[in-house]
C-alpha cells in the first residue's frame, strides 16, 4: 500500500487517556508499517474548553511514547479553509444560513451504508439524522465538518478512530459526498473496558498517559500493552517496537471490546525491565528514587555507579515498576528501615548480643564481597556456637527491611560493611531495651 496518510486529531480539553493513546498508536503502526505519514492534528476549535496545558500534556504524553510525528497542524489556524468549504456548501445547495450559522442538509429518506475496515457494513437510517450546524455563529467549524475538511485538505486516506466516532461517519460521508468529494476508508477500533466490562473511566484507577509514567511503567511495555489491547499476531505477547511496525495491520484488529488489565500490565512492565540494558534502567532508577523521596540527588551521586548497576541486577527480577524498585532500592542509603510487619515477631531481644558482635567484625571487615563477609559472620557465629539460621532471617529484615530478596551476603555487600553495621548496632540497642 503506497501513499499512506493517517491523523491522530485529539481535542486538548484534557490529558491523553488510555483509549486515546491506542488510537494514537495504531495510527503511528499503520503509518510506519506502510512507510506513510503520521499527522498529529490537534482539534482546537472548542475555545471555552481548549486549553495549552491540555496540548502540552498530549505532546508530553506521546514523546513519552515514542510516536513521532510527521507533521503537526492546529485547526484554529485553519479557519479560513472551513469558512471556504462551507461557502460551497452554501453555493451548491446542500448547505443553508440560520440563526447566525452554516447548517448542512442531512437527507431525510433511504439508508445510509458505511463500509468500515474493522466493524464490516454498517447501515444507519436517514430518517435518524437531523440537520447539523457546520459554522457557528462565531465562524468556527463544528467537529464533524472540521474532520472533512481538514482529513481532505491533508490527503488523508485512512481515518483510524475510536468506534464511538462510527455515528458520526455517515454525517461526514454526505459531507464529502455533497462536495463531490472521495471520503478516506475507515476503521472504527472497538472500546477498551474495565474490568467489569464497563467503559474505562476513572473509577477503574489511573487512565492517563502520564499517570503511567508517574506511576513506574515503562514506554516499551505501555506500547506493547497499548498494542494488544484489540490487536493480535499469533499467540505472541511480547513485541518489540520494531516487530510491531513489522506485523500491524489492520486485518489484525477484532471487532470485540478490550478488556484493561491492570495486572497484565505491570506483567508485561516486568518482563521489559528485564529487558532493558542495566545502565538504562540504571538511569530511570535514578529519577524514581528522588521522586519517590528515597535518596537526594546527592546521596545518588555519592553512590559507586557499580553499586546502583549490582542494586539493578539484584532487585529487578521482584519489581514489577520503577516505583517499586525505588523502595526495594532504599536500602542502599543511609537511614533507618521500618521493619514490615509481618517480621517484627522475628526481631528477639536475645538477638542484641549476636547482633553487636557482628557489627563490630563488619566494621573491621577487610573484604566487602559476599564471599569476604559470609566468612567474616560465620567466624563471629562459630565463637558464639551459633548457626546461620538463627540470624540469617532477622539480619536480613534489619540491614534491607525485607524478609525476601537476594542471599543475605549478596545484601551485605550491597549495602557495604559499613552502613549493615550501623542498623545492626540500632537494632540491638532497640532490642535491649526491650529486655529491660
Amino acid at each position: 500500500m503506497t501513499g499512506v496518510r493517517v491523523r491522530f486529531a485529539p481535542s486538548p480539553t484534557g490529558y491523553l487517556h488510555v483509549g486515546g493513546a491506542r488510537t494514537a498508536l495504531f495510527n503511528w503502526l499503520f503509518a510506519r508499517h506502510h512507510g506513510g505519514t503520521f499527522i498529529l492534528r490537534i482539534e482546537d476549535t472548542d475555545r471555552t474548553r481548549s486549553t495549552e496545558e491540555a496540548i502540552d500534556q498530549i505532546v508530553a504524553s506521546l514523546r513519552w511514547l515514542g510516536l513521532d510525528w510527521d507533521e503537526f497542524y492546529r485547526q484554529t489556524e485553519r479557519l479560513s479553509l472551513h469558512q471556504r468549504y462551507a461557502e460551497e456548501l452554501l453555493r451548491r445547495g446542500a448547505a443553508y444560513e440560520a440563526d447566525g450559522a452554516i447548517w448542512f442538509r442531512m437527507p431525510k429518506e433511504g439508508v445510509t451504508v458505511v463500509h468500515d475496515l474493522i466493524a464490516g457494513k454498517v447501515e444507519f437510517q436517514n430518517r435518524e439524522f437531523k440537520d447539523l450546524v457546520i459554522l457557528r455563529s462565531d465562524g468556527t467549524p463544528t467537529y464533524n465538518f472540521a474532520c472533512v475538511v481538514d482529513d481532505t485538505e491533508m490527503g488523508i486516506t485512512h481515518v483510524i478512530r475510536g468506534d464511538e466516532h462510527l455515528p458520526n461517519t455517515p454525517k461526514q460521508l454526505h459531507m464529502y459526498w455533497a462536495l463531490g468529494l472521495t471520503p478516506p476508508k475507515f476503521a472504527h477500533i472497538p472500546l477498551i473496558l474495565g474490568p467489569d466490562r464497563t467503559k474505562l473511566s476513572k473509577r477503574h484507577g489511573a487512565v492517563s498517559v502520564l499517570e503511567y509514567r508517574r506511576k513506574g511503567i515503562l514506554p516499551e511495555a505501555m506500547v506493547n500493552f497499548l498494542a494488544r489491547l484489540g490487536w493480535s499476531h499469533g499467540d505472541q505477547e511480547i513485541f518489540s517496537r520494531e516487530e510491531l511496525i513489522r506485523y500491524f495491520d489492520l486485518d489484525g484488529v477484532g471487532q470485540s471490546p478490550s478488556v484493561f488489565d491492570e495486572q497484565k500490565l505491570l506483567w508485561l512492565n516486568r518482563e521489559w525491565m528485564r529487558r532493558l540494558p542495566v545502565d538504562e534502567l540504571a538511569e530511570l532508577l535514578k529519577e524514581f528514587l528522588v521522586l519517590e523521596g528515597v535518596a537526594s540527588s546527592e546521596e545518588i551521586e555519592a553512590l559507586p555507579k557499580t553499586t546502583l548497576y549490582r542494586a539493578v541486577e539484584l532487585f529487578r527480577d521482584r519489581s514489577r515498576t520503577l516505583v517499586e524498585l525505588a523502595h526495594t532500592a532504599r536500602m542502599l542509603f543511609p537511614g533507618e528501615l521500618a521493619v514490615p510487619a509481618d517480621a517484627q515477631e522475628l526481631l528477639q531481644p536475645e538477638l542484641a548480643g549476636p547482633f553487636e558482635a557482628i557489627a563490630q567484625a563488619l566494621e573491621r571487615a577487610e573484604d566487602p564481597s559476599p564471599m569476604g563477609l559470609e566468612t567474616t559472620v560465620r567466624e563471629v557465629l562459630a565463637q558464639l556456637n551459633l548457626p546461620l539460621k538463627a540470624v540469617a532471617l532477622p539480619m536480613r529484615v534489619v540491614v534491607s527491611g525485607s524478609r525476601v530478596g537476594p542471599g543475605l551476603f549478596e545484601v551485605l555487600a550491597l549495602v557495604g560493611p559499613k552502613l549493615a553495621a550501623e542498623r545492626l548496632h540500632r537494632a540491638a540497642e532497640k532490642l535491649k531495651e526491650m529486655k529491660g
